[in-house]
């Protein structure tokens, strides 16, 4: 039987000659040996196209007690299987968090916040297992209420169950006669905006563009703000959820969409008028084509609220400023798949505060991100 470190160290060599299969097969092993991160690595490349079978392999390794093994199972049953919270998945996710889990208490304080004690009690439980995440995400709140009465296991679940239906039946508003542009408010909570913007921060990178003649990104000034690219290996339950909660409002398939973008404007930075949609000649390009063709949506969430930095819309005559939580959605092409000349849009410049959201751009057809995130 070779040793973990010999199965990493050949999973490293095959992955280095393109060989994925044998590497994955090192890594299945590496993981059955005891070898966590081996074994999530493992079941996250099977979960896309097998998702059961990736529960089957981490429910039956030596340590599946642990709770991050738990807790993974789940989220590979909500995205991967069920696609929605339902009581089991819920009332799991209670008895993570009551014994401190904090990924398990960071996902259903996004749910909670409507509920004044219940909020108060996941707060400060993880508040007392988990200190220096809990000075991150409460920067303004330093202080939290020792709330010694273990979590009411039934009360969060009917909230968030509760909160997910009202969500789901929540009403978009049209905002021009064409219906191009869509907003809808309050959709993420206030710890979804801010735990975004906290855990990614610091993958940001000067904003790039797409070169309108090869494809490859390149930095313009019509694009001066500051962008973290969330891809795949970056990505968790709260931004699994946030690009659902996008997905829903512009009815569009999360399986399409591109990695979720961070975006901050601050000093003066703006991203002039342009579109979004490829013009003719991108879309003769390979890289396009093999990663889901056009861009046919944009979808916007607002992460703060400001009075200036608004994103505009000069043909349409609309400007809609940041309001925490907010979604907003528009086409990128007309019915016949023709660019919309209408989506013409900036981001008007921010000058006394910094502008945090978050864009999400889907294509016509599937992406290789979509897949690997939301199941094939």
């Amino acid at each position: 039987m070779k040793s973990i470190e010999q199965l990493l160290t050949k999973a490293d060599l095959h992955f280095q000659r393109n060989e994925y299969s044998q590497a994955y097969d090192c890594l299945r092993i590496a993981g059955q040996s005891g070898h966590l991160y081996a074994a999530l690595d493992y079941a996250y490349h099977i979960a896309p196209n097998s998702p059961k079978a990736a529960i089957d392999y981490l429910s039956a390794l030596p340590d599946n007690s642990k709770p991050t093994v738990r807790f993974h199972c789940l989220l590979i049953s909500r995205f991967y299987l069920f696609k929605e919270m339902n009581y089991a998945l819920v009332s799991e996710l209670v008895r993570l968090a009551s014994a401190g889990h904090a990924e398990s208490l960071i996902v259903l304080l996004s749910w909670t916040e409507q509920n004044t004690s219940v909020y108060a009690q996941l707060k400060g439980t993880l508040g007392r297992h988990n200190p220096n995440i809990y000075r991150q995400l409460f920067m303004g709140d330093p202080n939290y209420a020792d709330v010694s009465t273990s979590l009411c296991e039934d009360t969060i679940i009917t909230m968030v169950l509760e909160k997910q239906t009202s969500l789901l039946n929540k009403t978009k508003t049209v905002v021009d006669s064409n219906s191009i542009v869509c907003e809808m408010s309050g959709v993420l909570s206030d710890i979804e905006c801010d735990y975004m913007l906290l855990r990614y921060k610091s993958l940001l990178q000067p904003s790039m563009v797409l070169n309108p003649l090869n494809g490859n990104p390149m930095k313009d000034d019509i694009r001066t703000s500051e962008v973290a690219i969330i891809t795949n290996q970056w990505v968790d339950w709260i931004s699994r959820d946030v690009e659902v909660k996008m997905s829903r409002m512009s009815d569009t398939k999360p399986q399409h969409g591109e990695p979720l973008n961070l975006l901050r404007y601050k000093d003066g930075q703006e991203y002039k008028p342009h579109y979004d949609g490829f013009t003719d000649t991108q879309l003769k390009q390979t890289s396009i084509i093999e990663e889901g063709g056009q861009r046919t949506h944009t979808i916007l969430a607002y992460l703060n609220s400001l009075s200036e930095g608004a994103t505009h819309f000069p043909k349409l005559g609309i400007t809609i400023y940041p309001e925490k939580g907010k979604l907003v959605s528009f086409l990128n092409v007309d019915k016949n798949l023709a660019l919309e000349k209408q989506s013409y849009h900036c981001g008007q410049p921010v000058s006394t505060n910094e502008k945090w959201m978050l864009t999400k751009w889907v294509r016509l057809n599937s992406t290789q991100y979509g897949n690997l995130v939301h199941g094939s």
